[in-house]
């Protein structure tokens, strides 16, 4: 009897581990696959699948791996190049097969000294983004990459002070214009702060981000720290005398405000001068007298005098040619 109450002990604790183990790996199915393979199991590599993100500048010139091996081990590179505007085109190289081309536009693949397969991009442009596939087989196995390829641009960064009349505070603008991707800024000081990022017609992205600096704050300098996949540390801006903005729209007042009133009293000036000198002449004039024309008898008598003058001496000769001629 003994040995059967054994075998009944055996089957129950046979059925309680079953069923835990079966209870636990509804619950946590990983415990399910923690099975170590024996050493006679199939060591045959799977299928190998990557996804990398590239970024690329504008103009720059790079080569893309698919895979370290060389042609010694590889069987065929193959790559299926998808743009953005859903251009496709592939490239291919194989052991027992023609070179296969469809981009034509000057990637093409090559072999590195080493006898890697390399696709070589001369010089990147907006059309080149997109998504590359390559694929590579080799003995006892293949491997193959997903490259999503973009175009990187550097920003333009640039800063300025601007005062708020409504709010009685100065704004610190900081800007990376024209970059890809959209760059981030942050600040040196803390403050309100407000970012807009704007898509441009060329691709690129502008961010503007504005800190509120209030009325009652000393500040004399403010740095906005700008950074970007084009570079390997972020870059800074120092955007000075802060101060000054508040008072900006007074010396814009003031000088027009002084040039309004020296061009008043220039004008007043002006006009005083030249109605004095009016009056001048006009006292002038009534000082000088004026010569008045001779009148016509004047002139008639100016005008017998000479022939009266000639009538007397005519006269004059005949009388005395008269007495000669009576004696």
């Amino acid at each position: 009897m003994g040995w059967i109450v054994n075998l009944w002990t055996i089957s129950l604790l046979t059925f309680s581990n079953s069923f835990i183990w079966t209870y636990e790996t509804q619950s946590n199915p990983s415990l399910a696959f923690r099975v170590t393979p024996s050493s006679s199991a199939s060591t045959k590599p799977l299928d190998m699948f990557d996804e990398e993100f590239i970024s690329i500048k504008l103009g720059e010139k790079i080569n893309l791996s698919c895979t370290n091996r060389t042609w010694s081990t590889m069987l065929f590179d193959t790559w299926e190049l998808k743009h953005t505007d859903e251009m496709k085109c592939r490239i291919a190289n194989s052991n027992s097969d023609p070179a296969v081309n469809t981009c034509n536009d000057g990637r093409i693949l090559i072999n590195t000294t080493e006898g890697r397969s390399q696709l070589h991009i001369p010089s990147f442009k907006y059309t080149y983004e997109g998504i590359y596939t390559c694929q590579t087989a080799f003995q006892h196995g293949s491997h193959k990459i997903l490259f999503n390829v973009s175009a990187i641009v550097q920003p333009e960064i640039s800063g300025r002070i601007e005062y708020s009349p409504n709010d009685n505070h100065d704004v610190a603008v900081c800007e990376a214009s024209n970059g890809r991707p959209n760059a981030s800024i942050s600040w040196s000081s803390d403050g309100n702060v407000t970012d807009k990022i704007t898509y441009n017609q060329n691709r690129t992205f502008t961010v503007e981000s504005r800190l509120i600096i209030p009325y009652n704050t000393s500040m004399g300098n403010v740095t906005c720290i700008v950074s970007h996949p084009y570079w390997n540390e972020s870059q800074t801006y120092t955007i000075p005398l802060i101060h000054t903005a508040r008072h900006s729209m007074y010396w814009v007042v003031i000088p027009s405000c002084l040039f309004c009133v020296l061009l008043i009293i220039f004008v007043t000036s002006f006009a005083c001068i030249k109605k004095y000198l009016a009056d001048l002449r006009n006292c002038c004039k009534s000082t000088i007298p004026v010569a008045t024309a001779p009148t016509k008898t004047q002139q008639d008598v100016e005008e017998v005098e000479p022939y009266a003058s000639y009538v007397e001496r005519v006269n004059s000769i005949y009388n005395q040619s008269a007495e000669r001629c009576n004696v």
